[in-house]
């Protein structure tokens, strides 16, 4: 039985983590982390490699830009990362659904239920500011009465929220690419490595350093494609250690996994 105590505590911790926009986004949208210790290690050094690397293009780029001209640039970069992510779950799938072997592509369907529980909502949140910009261009806000008081006060903390929210969401697509590892996760180093060269490779061939030093801008991004490449093949190669294979589903191989007999030699 619950103490008043204990659900005096609970709705404390929950009130404190709804204030908290980027904890419910991650509750939300990130996907799970394995239980042994090196998934739980890739998953900090991916968030880490991540933030450092925002943070050190930020503190270069600001001293030849000023201090708030880098952020446009790198909110920017990660919301293309997100839209270009959007093509790679259909994608994907279609391919799994060709590669895998015919008595395993059943074990395919929960994951992509799973990728669109988490995608439809993230596509909705994200997509409803320029929907609303589109249907009401000139909002207005009526002050007459406490409501309209209390919703113009309450204004600039809501639109905070919503936005940092709206940030967390775009983050947590383009770093997973779309979730495409809920599919089978052997896609999820594969994706977002295919997404990154994608983008880099294209930014190194339109050579534009947005006023940065050529060979600053060129360092910075090569040490970004290096380290994500580097992490995406220790994430590639200890999820094959553990017996995840392209052909056999999303579920770990063992040496006591039955074979079904569609997929057997005859």
């Amino acid at each position: 039985m619950t103490q008043p105590g204990e659900s005096q505590e609970e709705r404390s911790r929950v009130l404190t983590m709804l204030l908290r926009p980027w904890l419910v986004a991650k509750l939300v949208f990130k996907p799970a982390v394995g239980p042994s210790r090196e998934e739980r290690l890739l998953d900090r050094l991916s968030f880490w490699r991540a933030t450092v690397g925002m943070v050190t293009i930020v503190v270069i780029a600001s001293r030849y830009q000023g201090v708030l001209d880098p952020w446009p640039g790198v909110f920017m970069k990660m919301l293309q990362t997100g839209v270009v992510a959007l093509l790679l779950p259909p994608l994907a799938f279609l391919v799994m659904l060709i590669i895998t072997r015919p008595g395993h592509r059943a074990q395919l369907l929960p994951g992509a239920l799973r990728l669109l529980a988490r995608a439809a909502p993230a596509l909705t949140i994200v997509s409803l500011p320029f929907l609303l910009l589109s249907l009401f261009p000139t909002p207005s806000i009526d002050l007459d009465g406490r409501l309209g008081l209390l919703a113009f006060l309450a204004a600039p903390f809501l639109l905070l929220w919503y936005f940092c929210f709206w940030g967390c969401i775009v983050y947590w697509a383009a770093r997973t690419g779309m979730w495409t590892g809920e599919i089978h996760p052997l896609l999820a180093p594969i994706g977002t490595t295919l997404i990154m060269l994608l983008l880099n490779v294209t930014e190194l061939w339109e050579g534009d350093s947005n006023g940065l030093p050529y060979w600053i801008w060129l360092t910075l991004n090569l040490c970004g494609t290096v380290t994500s490449l580097s992490l995406s093949t220790v994430e590639y190669r200890h999820l094959r250690s553990i017996g995840y294979r392209w052909r056999t589903g999303p579920d770990p191989m063992t040496r006591s996994t039955p074979v079904p007999m569609s997929s057997k030699v005859t």
